[in-house]
């Protein structure tokens, strides 16, 4: 694939040399996501891997992004960088050891605790690679990005950015239960971290006394600095080692190259236009939502719209539409070309609208914190209208989403946690194979081992099963949920937030497949009855409680009596 160029760009490397460049830059942003990973405070970063790390051109284009990555932040970072250039900081002002920052959930990942971390490129310095290491101290990373001198004719030559979930952002503990927007902790517009390598310690300062568990957020953010400084390192020996000058020209080649192979691929089905609509459980009581598409697929280009989908809703499970944007053409990208590399010209076939105002395109102030919820539903209206044109490529619908459990509060010895369990249902069926027991669609979190669980708050896990034969049947069953519970040990309550999907619908079979069984949440109280916590909302788990999640199956696929 990465052989093909694009008319009217020299061909300037040969077949080889472009697919080993290309795995070289792959490699180097999996090792700025390893540096991530390691250097992390949260367990929802170290052990969950809710990042992404991103190397893109002097545009903003992406190029390479890392393996370790969730699919929600598939275009966000190119779509940072490109209204940080346009917007806040043109090209032409950017410095060696500049760190820009931002959470503002339209310029960066949907919601206030994905926190954007953007770093320039500049061109290597001649010679061996001189640096500036940041200074340890007392097993603390002091934040000072080892930055590289500008070379003679250095100058800009792309950006690297990152983005992590920050265990916390202070406001309401996170979750779908904020009124507003402005209930829903700090908001950092695109600022300066670092201005030429010199700390902003009035910023560091304010996010540190606005959150809980602030050695957490600032290790989680200090982690995301040095791994984009780890990224461009990294390259720059790439660069040198290659004689490379810039990356401009092998990035137009690799974009060209996966967006013909995308192409490519959608024009193999029909043209048209394909319809669905999906309830799903809204605030899981009364105010349920739903979702309407149009799939049109003209030629090589597919154009997705959600006009008739559900207005705002009053919960926190509002998306913005660069996060739609993300949730909708990954399950696309699945579908019609999922080796393509995941890059700038993946995407540019796919086109992505919804009325502004709706549940899709939430504008300020609605509240938008669990809108993960409703960005891992979107996959199920996608399938189901590409269902009706490329039958043996689609899959049955997941006991998605994915759950997501926040805790919060103080050990024994008196420190302060928050702490986040992310747990999957199950996997629906597709042709051929069926689905996976509790595993994470569309998005590809991990889960938290229970040993590290127990060790960070004063929990004990009572609990971790698979739920016997509520997958649905079909000759391609779906995958079983799982039962999760666990009881608090400590001597004071815990605050909870639970975002939880499928407690009122199922997740639907395909071509005679039947449906997953629903979920079921409670708190199990000393006495060992049951009490009502809410489904997407905040609660607390009172000393000897424990919460009990039963996560939906996913659907089956096919008849089971015949073929499908």
């Amino acid at each position: 694939m990465v052989d093909q160029i694009r008319p009217g760009v020299a061909q300037t490397y040969n077949p080889i040399e472009l697919s080993v460049l290309w795995s070289r830059l792959i490699s180097i942003v999996d090792e700025a996501g390893t540096t991530l990973q390691r250097t992390a405070f949260s367990s929802v970063t170290r052990e969950s891997a809710d990042f992404a790390v991103v190397l893109m051109d002097t545009q903003g284009q992406s190029l390479a992004q890392s393996s370790v990555s969730v699919p929600s932040f598939l275009g966000v970072l190119p779509f940072l960088v490109k209204a940080l250039i346009n917007d806040h900081f043109p090209l032409d002002t950017w410095q060696p050891g500049d760190v820009v920052i931002t959470n503002d959930p339209w310029l960066c990942a949907g919601h206030k605790p994905d926190i954007g971390i953007v770093t320039p490129v500049f061109g290597p310095p001649p010679g061996p690679l001189l640096k500036q290491e940041g200074v340890v101290s007392e097993g603390v990373f002091d934040g000072t990005p080892s930055c590289f001198r500008r070379g003679p004719g250095g100058g800009l030559i792309g950006f690297i950015g990152c983005i992590a979930h920050s265990p916390d952002i202070g406001g309401a503990l996170w979750g779908a239960g904020a009124k507003d927007f402005y209930e829903e902790g700090l908001y950092i517009p695109p600022m300066k971290l670092y201005s030429a390598g010199q700390r902003n310690d009035t910023l560091f300062h304010m996010i540190r006394t606005n959150v809980r568990a602030a050695d957490q957020t600032i290790g989680d953010i200090l982690a995301q600095v040095a791994a984009n400084d780890q990224g461009i390192r990294s390259l720059h020996r790439m660069m040198q080692e290659n004689e490379l000058t810039e990356i401009d020209t092998l990035g137009e080649q690799i974009i060209g190259a996966s967006e013909r192979a995308m192409r490519e691929a959608i024009r193999q089905a029909p043209n048209g236009t394909y319809h669905a609509e999906y309830d799903a459980d809204g605030d899981g009581a009364n105010e349920p939502v739903k979702f309407v598409c149009a799939v049109t697929i003209a030629d090589d280009e597919i154009d997705v719209d959600y006009t008739g989908t559900s207005p705002a809703h009053r919960l926190a499970i509002n998306a913005v539409l660069n996060y739609v944007f993300a949730y909708t053409a990954y399950p696309i990208k699945c579908v019609f070309s999922p080796e393509t590399p995941n890059n700038e010209g993946s995407f540019r076939p796919i086109h992505v609208s919804a009325p502004e105002g709706c549940l899709l395109n939430a504008r300020k102030p609605s509240p938008l914190g669990a809108r993960n919820v409703t960005g891992n539903l979107l996959h199920a209206p996608i399938m189901q209208a590409l269902s009706q044109v490329v039958p043996d490529k689609v899959q049955a619908d997941c006991g998605a989403a994915v759950w997501v459990m926040v805790l919060s509060g103080k050990r024994a010895d008196n420190a302060e946690f928050v702490e986040y369990l992310f747990l999957a249902g199950g996997y629906g069926g597709r042709k051929g194979l069926p689905g996976e027991h509790t595993l994470c669609y569309p998005t590809n979190v991990a889960n938290v081992p229970i040993e590290v669980f127990e060790n960070d708050a004063p929990v004990l896990v009572t609990e971790k099963s698979l739920i016997r034969n509520s997958g649905g049947n079909g000759q391609y069953p779906g995958g079983m949920g799982q039962r999760f519970a666990y009881r608090n040990i400590g001597s004071s309550p815990i605050q909870i937030s639970n975002v939880t999907e499928k407690l009122n619908h199922q997740a639907y079979g395909l071509f005679g497949g039947e449906s997953g069984q629903k979920g079921r949440l409670f708190v199990r109280q000393a006495d060992k009855t049951e009490r009502f916590t809410p489904p997407k909302g905040h609660d607390k788990l009172l000393p000897g409680e424990e919460l009990v999640m039963e996560l939906p199956g996913g659907g089956g696929y096919g008849n089971l009596m015949h073929n499908v």
